[in-house]
């Protein structure tokens, strides 16, 4: 079998607050590519910028806005061939469009656990009205055109905090060590990675924006995990590989 997955769009309800520019072309061109070459397709969370509304928290009115907005794209993702997972940033989508917490699936004895991963975050985790306060804060940054600011929260200043406490990373290693899960696919965190431990692998796309489609492809038939680069209209880029029982090959591309 054959899996794709990819999260942390952003997608937001209008121009200034959308994170992939209204870019659903490239969505469209992506969906192409990963329903053509895979057999299932799972959406990691933080699909949605449901926090940048008028008060803090997730909320349905955004939601709502955002699905109008790319609404060619998400009658695609409501089809079988696509599982969705919430993230800390669309948790609202638990309860309006079904997304789950965490899918764990066991194909040719391979056991796949996937999870957005804030619950891991330390400054986010599972629940909590502190974090939608910043967020809310960041979105009225934004409203007000200090896009500079917000986003120097959003990048340099939030990639500092993950790249210090390493949550995710701690978190897979914790569940690869017992032994329960062979690879381990989280998000959130915006930063690739491929990582092998005990005989299996933790891997994240990073965050997919529209000049960078990074998805994740797994085989479990052939056991190998990729990092993958979309290109449209159909060209890939491999950016880290795993195989089973192989040494770690790093960086590659073809």
């Amino acid at each position: 079998m054959r899996i794709a997955t990819f999260g942390d769009l952003h997608l937001g309800h209008n121009a200034v607050m959308d994170k992939f520019m209204g870019r659903e072309e490239r969505l469209l061109r992506l969906d192409d590519h990963l329903s053509r070459t895979h057999d299932r397709v799972i959406l990691m969370g933080d699909i949605y910028q449901t926090d940048y509304g008028s008060y803090p928290g997730s909320r349905t009115d955004v939601l709502e806005a955002i699905l109008k907005r790319y609404s060619r794209i998400v009658r695609r993702w409501r089809s079988s061939h696509y599982d969705s997972l919430f993230g800390n940033h669309d948790l609202i989508t638990q309860k309006f469009l079904g997304s789950v917490k965490q899918v764990r699936l066991i194909k040719d004895n391979w056991h796949i656990w996937l999870t957005h991963g804030h619950q891991f975050d330390p400054f986010i985790g599972d629940k909590g009205r502190l974090p939608y306060l910043v967020t809310w804060m960041v979105g009225w940054l934004r409203r007000l055109g200090l896009n500079r600011r917000a986003d120097f929260l959003e990048g340099p200043f939030y990639d500092w905090g993950q790249r210090v406490f390493k949550a995710l990373e701690l978190a897979a290693i914790k569940a690869l060590h017992h032994g329960k899960n062979d690879v381990i696919v989280m998000g959130h965190s915006h930063h690739t990675a491929c990582l092998p431990i005990s005989g299996g692998v933790y891997v994240n796309p990073g965050a997919c924006v529209p000049d960078s489609l990074r998805y994740v492809s797994i085989d479990t038939a052939r056991r190998v995990v990729e990092v993958r680069r979309f290109t449209p209209p159909s060209g890939t880029q491999l950016l880290l590989r795993w195989q089973e029982g192989s040494p770690f090959s790093g960086k590659n591309s073809n």
